[in-house]
């Protein structure tokens, strides 16, 4: 979700560094001005929402605390982070009165600013609701996707090692885009839960457990959390997905082998792919593919041409039908396909074969 800030500040280069720091902080953090005074800053905010504002104490024309005073007379759930120096005791107190929530000495430092709007925005937002966190969630990039979907196909498998493994990388490289700042890492942790509810919507037993344990642990996350407490937390969780995902599947493989083999031996003529059959038997096609792999030797499609040349000798065998005639009766659309594949096989073409069978 985008929060709003206004800077005030009369010193021109505080000013920019500190809008500097702030664009790149980036997401969720929007700066919607930068201010030389309190008059300027006030003008702005009649205009935009305010989430927090950053202002100097000592300014021209209207200073810090009176700014503060009118911004909370328009936004009472304004937080605001005063900018002061060591000379400025008194003025402090007077903030602290006025509520102000946190200071930053001068001269200001990234990571002093970073941590500062990590605090102000954890007590800002109520995370009970975390539909806000997902709202305008920051883009992903292709490195996160890659490593989240390995992470997915870790738990899908149910490889327990693998999962931790791939948990650590992408936890790791969420940590690295957002700088440390809790409230950003739950914004790419709650959007990575709720993709793998999608993922393994299919598995009666995981929607189970998530419905108790998920919706309990979405309770749990909130920014006032260390990132290393979301963490702990989050592996855990996706852990046991990852077991439950292989005690499941542990008892239900040869079941699931079996009605795809019915499927495929009932639908073999016709176009049939990976995902149909996936579909049919209540599996996603990427874990119906590693069953096969695993369990038979071979993937889909080569088990699939099995099954059809299998009934494709069987014709040539025993009917006068054409070659062409067998492709498409056995589900191949193109002859050509058809001999290729024939032909690795059995080692030999549909005509040759049927020859030789036929002169015996």
């Amino acid at each position: 979700m985008k929060i709003n800030l206004l800077l005030a500040e009369d010193e021109g280069n505080v000013r920019r560094g500190i809008t500097q720091y702030i664009h790149q902080l980036g997401e969720p953090y929007f700066l919607v001005g930068s201010a030389a005074n309190g008059v300027e800053a006030m003008e702005i905010a009649k205009r935009t929402n305010i989430h927090i504002l950053v202002t100097d104490i000592r300014m021209p024309k209207m200073d810090g605390l009176d700014l503060v005073k009118q911004v909370k007379q328009l936004y009472p759930e304004c937080k605001t982070i005063i900018v002061s120096g060591y000379d400025d005791f008194e003025y402090a107190r007077k903030a602290i009165r006025l509520g102000v929530q946190e200071f930053l000495l001068k001269p200001i430092q990234q990571e002093s600013l970073s941590e500062t709007l990590s605090k102000v925005t954890s007590t800002y937002f109520s995370i009970s609701t975390h539909n806000q966190l997902i709202v305008n969630q920051e883009k992903w990039d292709m490195a996160l996707v890659r490593l989240e979907s390995h992470l997915f196909d870790a738990i899908e498998i149910g490889n327990k090692d693998t999962t931790k493994e791939a948990f650590t990388k992408l936890y790791l490289a969420f940590l690295a885009r957002v700088k440390d700042d809790p409230f950003r890492l739950l914004s790419f942790v709650l959007d990575s839960l709720k993709s793998l509810r999608k993922r393994l919507s299919s598995n009666e037993l995981i929607q189970f457990y998530y419905n108790k344990e998920g919706n309990m642990l979405f309770e749990e996350l909130n920014p006032k959390l260390t990132t290393q407490a979301v963490r702990t937390r989050v592996e855990e969780f996706f852990i046991q997905c990852s077991d439950i995902v292989r005690d499941s599947r542990q008892q239900s493989c040869p079941d699931i082998l079996f009605h795809c083999k019915e499927v495929i031996n009932n639908h073999y003529k016709q176009n049939i792919t990976l995902n149909e059959v996936a579909h049919i038997v209540g599996v996603t096609p990427s874990y119906l593919s590693r069953v096969f792999k695993k369990e038979i030797g071979i993937n889909f499609i080569d088990y699939l041409n099995n099954v059809r040349i299998e009934k494709a000798k069987l014709l040539l065998r025993e009917s006068d039908m054409k070659v062409l005639e067998v492709s498409e009766k056995v589900g191949f659309n193109s002859t050509e396909y058809f001999t290729r594949i024939f032909k690795k096989h059995t080692g030999e073409s549909p005509l040759h074969y049927r020859t030789k069978r036929v002169a015996k």
